[in-house]
């Protein structure tokens, strides 16, 4: 009788748990830029997912695509009901195609940044490309890719293109020091690093021709001069999973085609600025690896880490507006600006500032990959 009365309340208490968790469970909906939406109306994926009295997400995390095929499934440490690019993977982590197939395995550290060993297949199984990750940095400077007979060839971080001697043996500025900022709606990355900065913004509002134009801003707070080579500048195009190598023209090339522009530069050192101050206070560093696999399809891999300190904000945001012209980054002063429009040959001194732009022969793409060289190291972009 007592064993009966034992299994008896054992079931009762199994069955208690599974309609807990069936009640707990929420179905989360998301947009294509992962801002949250309250009904399935547009959509591109929803989330099934367990959250504990404080918003903890409890156990497996799935998500699907609107034909209600899975596109991802692991452990998350974060779950963010409004805006996913908040939300944090842990673990180990299967990611889908949209047939459902596995295109995927991805591991993340407890800070949702890509850790240890990343594997991606095609449809038919067969394994594409390997990368290895360290907190959210590649150990190497290239990745594996494997065709169809199992060959592999070393792929660049810097392009996702065949390693060559431009990509090759590259020091790399870790993927996670990367921060991002808006200008009039236009996303600007920098990184900051030993006194270091380097700026980068691409507006489409500001094609001249069938070219691109890419606008560089180069800080040394530190105390050695080098000299800067735009002749060093790399660029790729990722237009629907396919990479291509995009053409940087010289400033010999498209000197004569170029048209200054009266206004840019201002309105570029007031971003510096503004830079300067968001980033005392606010980092958000998002990492995308991207492979052309042999079937043609395209494979990523994406982290976003992200931290604020609103006093920091405020304080260096006052001192911003004291004086726009003074550009005051990380308790060191710029006495010297270098802004002769297109960029060239150039040494940046020690306290001085180098502004200028590159030309990209335009193509239709998805993303542009922006590789800049400064002082022997390779500033990534992607934008």
């Amino acid at each position: 009788m007592r064993k009966l009365l034992t299994y008896t309340l054992t079931v009762l208490f199994v069955l208690i748990c599974i309609n807990t968790y069936a009640q707990d469970k929420q179905t989360l909906y998301y947009d294509q830029n992962g801002k949250g939406l309250d009904t399935k109306k547009k959509a591109v994926f929803y989330r099934r997912v367990v959250l504990d009295d404080n918003n903890k997400p409890v156990g497996i995390v799935e998500d699907f695509y609107m034909n209600d095929k899975p596109m991802a499934k692991g452990e998350a440490s974060k779950i963010d009901k409004f805006d996913n690019n908040n939300s944090r993977w842990k673990g180990p982590v299967e990611m889908f195609d949209e047939k459902g197939k596995l295109s995927a395995q991805n591991n993340y550290d407890e800070f949702g940044a890509l850790d240890g060993h990343q594997v991606a297949f095609n449809s038919e199984g067969l394994k594409t490309d390997e990368f290895e990750y360290l907190h959210g940095n590649p150990t190497k400077d290239y990745y594996l890719n494997y065709d169809k007979k199992g060959n592999t060839t070393r792929y660049s971080y810097l392009t996702h293109l065949p390693m060559k001697l431009a990509t090759s043996d590259k020091v790399i500025v870790p993927f996670t020091e990367k921060k991002l900022i808006y200008e009039d709606g236009i996303p600007v990355q920098f990184y900051y690093i030993d006194g270091l900065s380097v700026a980068v913004k691409i507006s489409t509002k500001q094609l001249y021709g069938s070219y691109y134009e890419a606008y560089v801003i180069i800080e040394n707070g530190s105390g050695d001069q080098f000299n800067f080579d735009p002749g060093d500048i790399t660029a790729a195009f990722v237009k629907d999973g396919k990479t291509t190598e995009a053409e940087v023209l010289s400033y010999n090339d498209y000197i004569k085609k170029v048209k200054r522009r009266q206004g840019w530069t201002a309105a570029f050192t007031a971003f510096a600025e503004a830079a300067a101050a968001t980033s005392a206070g606010y980092s958000s560093s998002t990492l995308n690896a991207h492979a052309q696999t042999s079937s043609g399809r395209s494979v990523s891999v994406h982290a976003t880490t992200s931290s604020y300190d609103g006093a920091a904000a405020y304080s260096a945001a006052q001192n911003a507006s004291n004086n726009i012209t003074q550009m005051v980054n990380q308790q060191y002063d710029i006495k010297r600006s270098i802004s002769e429009g297109y960029l060239k040959l150039n040494t940046v001194f020690p306290s001085s500032r180098l502004i200028g732009f590159v030309n990209i022969k335009q193509e239709e793409a998805d993303h542009i990959l922006l590789n800049i060289s400064v002082n022997g190291k390779v500033y990534h972009f992607e934008l």
